[in-house]
C-alpha cells in the first residue's frame, strides 16, 4: 500500500481532469475510483482499511489485490500525460522530464522503423540532454545516431562526428561513475547510524585523491556533486565543522555558477553549511540560511524533511522551544510523514519525545490544547524506533537520556534507579571514545541523581567537576555526530537538577 500511497501523492492529475482524459483513465464511479478517491483523501492508508471501505461484509474481498495492482498500473501509465511545466520545478528538472520524454518516444518510433521522425527527436534532443549535462541520456541518444549513420544511413560524416563524441561522454561516463559508486559506499555507513565514523576520514581522503584529476580535466555536474560530497566526508567523517563548511562553500559557488539552476547540489551543501553552523553556534547565520533557500527544497521530499531536522535542532540550541514544537507538529502530521523511510521516521519520534518532554517540564506553553501532552507513551515510543535503539554509540544515547529525564521529572525515582544502573553498564561498553565524551560526562551527571539520594543540593554538588569537565569541551568543539545532543547538555542538566527538592529519597526495600 506504502508504494500505491507514494504515486498517488506525487502525481498532479488535476490537469488530466481538465482536459476530461482522467474519466478514460479511471472509470467514474466505479471501485477502481473508490480506491483513489480514499487513498488522495486520506482515508485509508493501509490494505485493511481499504479492504474495510470497499469490501464490507458479506462482500468477498477476494477481488482487492487484483484491483490495487490495476489502480497501480493505470496511474503509471499517466506518467507521460503529465504537465511538467510547473513554475515550482527548475529549469533543469523541467529539461530532465521533457528530455527523457522525448527519448522514450524516439525509441518508440525507431522500433516501428519511423527512422526519419525518430532520428530528427534524437538530433534536437542531443542539444538539451548535453546542454543539462545529463550524461547517461547523451550516452544513450550519441550510441543511437552513431549506430544509424554507421549501418543504416552509410553517412560518414555524421557517424565520425557522432563516433567521436560517444567516445568522448563515455571517458566522462566512467569517471562520473567510479565518483558516484565511491560516495555511495562511504554514505552507506551513515544511513542507519548516527555514531561518529572516523576511521572513515582517511578512506574518504583516499577516495577523493583518486577522483581529483577527474575534477580538474571536467566541469561535468554529477562528477562534481559526487567528488565534492566525497570531500566534505573527510571533514564531516571526524566532525571537523570548520573545514567542512568551507568546502560546502566552495562547492555552492560551483554550482551556482552553472548555466542552469542546480538544486539537487545546493541542497545538499546548504543542509551541511547549516549542520556547520549550528554545531559552530553561528544561529543567526544558520537561520538565515534556512529561511532564504527554503524554496529549493520541494515540499515533503526527503531533503525536506532534514532541512526541517536542521531547523528544529537550530531552535532547540537557540531555546526557541515553541518553535521546535510547532516544526515537530507541522512535519508529522505532514500527509508525506508516513511514506518516509524509517530512519526519517524514527529521528522524529526521538524529536517528538524531547518537545513533549519540554512541555510537561514546563519550557513550553501556549502551543494549543495542554491534552496534547498526554498522547506521549514511553512504552510506545521504544517500540516505534528499533533501528536507532540499536545504534549504540549514535542515536541509543539521547533514547536513554530522554528516558531518565521523564522519570526524573515524575518523580519515579525507583524506576529511575533501575534504568541508571543499566545506564552505568552501558558507558562502560559503548562509551569510552572521544567521540562520545560530552556524552559520557553528561550521563555520569546523571548518574549522580540516585548516588545523591535525589537531593537537589547534594547533586549539585557529586556532579560539579563533571559539569566542569562537560564545559570544558564546548558542543562546537566536540568531536561527536550533531544528531546527538538534540538539546545541550548543559540546558538538560539545569532541566533535570531542577526537577529535583532538597529531600532525601529513601528507596524501599525490596521483599
Amino acid at each position: 500500500m506504502r508504494e500505491l500511497i507514494e504515486l498517488v501523492n506525487v502525481l498532479n492529475v488535476q490537469r488530466l481532469k481538465a482536459d476530461g482524459l482522467w474519466g478514460i483513465i479511471i472509470e467514474p464511479n466505479s471501485k477502481l475510483e473508490q480506491l483513489y478517491t480514499a487513498i488522495a483523501e486520506g482515508r485509508v492508508r493501509t490494505d485493511e482499511e481499504a479492504i474495510a471501505l470497499l469490501y464490507p461484509p458479506p462482500q468477498k474481498s477476494s477481488a482487492y489485490p487484483s484491483l490495487k495492482n490495476k489502480l497501480k498500473d493505470r496511474l503509471t501509465d499517466t506518467v507521460f500525460l503529465l504537465d511538467f511545466h510547473d513554475p515550482a520545478y527548475t529549469d533543469r528538472q523541467k529539461a530532465f522530464y521533457e528530455c527523457n520524454k522525448k527519448w522514450a518516444a524516439a525509441s518508440v518510433l525507431l522500433s516501428k522503423n519511423a527512422k526519419l521522425i525518430g532520428i530528427d527527436i534524437l538530433e534536437n534532443l542531443l542539444r538539451h540532454a548535453t546542454l543539462f549535462e545529463f550524461t547517461d541520456l547523451t550516452l544513450s541518444i550519441l550510441y543511437t545516431l552513431r549506430l544509424h549513420y554507421g549501418t543504416i544511413a552509410g553517412d560518414q560524416k555524421k557517424y565520425t562526428q557522432y563516433r567521436d563524441q560517444y567516445k568522448q561522454v563515455q571517458a566522462l561516463s566512467l569517471m562520473e561513475n567510479e565518483a558516484e559508486e565511491l560516495y555511495t559506499h562511504l554514505v552507506s555507513h551513515y544511513v542507519a547510524s548516527k555514531a561518529t565514523k572516523e576511521e572513515l576520514s582517511g578512506k574518504a581522503e583516499e577516495y577523493f585523491e583518486r577522483i581529483r584529476p577527474h575534477l580538474e580535466k571536467s566541469d561535468s555536474f554529477r562528477l562534481h556533486l559526487c567528488g565534492r560530497l566525497i570531500e566534505t566526508i573527510i571533514y564531516t567523517s571526524k566532525n571537523d565543522y570548520a573545514a567542512t563548511a568551507r568546502v560546502c562553500e566552495e562547492a555552492i559557488r560551483f554550482f551556482e555558477s552553472k548555466p542552469f539552476e542546480s538544486k539537487l547540489p545546493l541542497q545538499a551543501f546548504y543542509y551541511q553549511l547549516v549542520v556547520c553552523y549550528t554545531q559552530m553556534k553561528a544561529f543567526d547565520e544558520g537561520q538565515a540560511i534556512i529561511k532564504r533557500y527554503q524554496a529549493i527544497f520541494d515540499e515533503g521530499s526527503f531533503n525536506w524533511f532534514k532541512l526541517q531536522e536542521l531547523y528544529l535542532l537550530l531552535a532547540m540550541h537557540t531555546r526557541h522551544y515553541a518553535d521546535a514544537w510547532r516544526c515537530h507538529s507541522n512535519v508529522v502530521s505532514h500527509p508525506k510523514f508516513d511514506n518516509q523511510p524509517a530512519q526519517i521516521r524514527e529521528m522524529w519520534k526521538i524529536y517528538g519525545a524531547y518537545v513533549h518532554f519540554l512541555r510537561q517540564s514546563g519550557r513550553i506553553s501556549d502551543v494549543g490544547d495542554t491534552a496534547e501532552v498526554g498522547k506521549f507513551r514511553m512504552a510506545k515510543f521504544l517500540n516505534e524506533i528499533p533501528t536507532y535503539a540499536q545504534d549504540k554509540r549514535g542515536m541509543n544515547i539521547p533514547i536513554l537520556i530522554i528516558q531518565i529525564l521523564f522519570l526524573t521529572y515524575e518523580q519515579e525515582y525507583g524506576q529511575t534507579i533501575d534504568r541508571i544502573e543499566a545506564i552505568e553498564k552501558y558507558c562502560s561498553r559503548y562509551l569510552k571514545q572521544n567521540d562520545t565524551f560530552r556524552s559520557n560526562c553528561f550521563i555520569k551527571m546523571l548518574l549522580q541523581m540516585p548516588a545523591a539520594s535525589f537531593h537537589q543540593e547534594a547533586v549539585l554538588r557529586k556532579a560539579e567537576k563533571l559539569l566542569e569537565q562537560l564545559r570544558s569541551v564546548p558542543l562546537e568543539i566536540a568531536n561527536q555526530t550533531h544528531e546527538i545532543e538534540i538539546i545541550p547538555y548543559e540546558d538538560l542538566w539545569e532541566m533535570a537538577v531542577n526537577a529535583l527538592q532538597n529531600q532525601i529519597y529513601k528507596p524501599r526495600k525490596k521483599g
